[in-house]
């Protein structure tokens, strides 16, 4: 449930501010296609980070930012 609170300053107005959480998944890409199919705001599709990490980034109408991140297998050795 998205909360509302129309006499708050938005969170898009606060920059880097406006992430509220960061949730670990198992298969991000799903997510990703099942948010993106119900018209989720996806700004930015999921990719693989440096710190091993596939994740994408979902806002919430009002500006909130939520990370969804999956860790990926790492090699040893390499």
């Amino acid at each position: 449930m998205l909360g509302h609170c129309p006499d708050a300053a938005l969170p898009s107005a606060t920059g880097d501010h406006s992430y509220f959480g960061y949730l670990h998944r198992d298969d991000v890409d799903a997510l990703h296609e099942e948010f993106a199919q119900r018209g989720a705001l996806i700004q930015r599709p999921p990719a693989d980070q440096k710190h091993a990490i596939r994740e994408f980034l979902v806002i919430t109408p009002d500006g909130h930012r939520l990370m969804i991140g999956q860790k990926l297998a790492v090699e040893r050795g390499s």
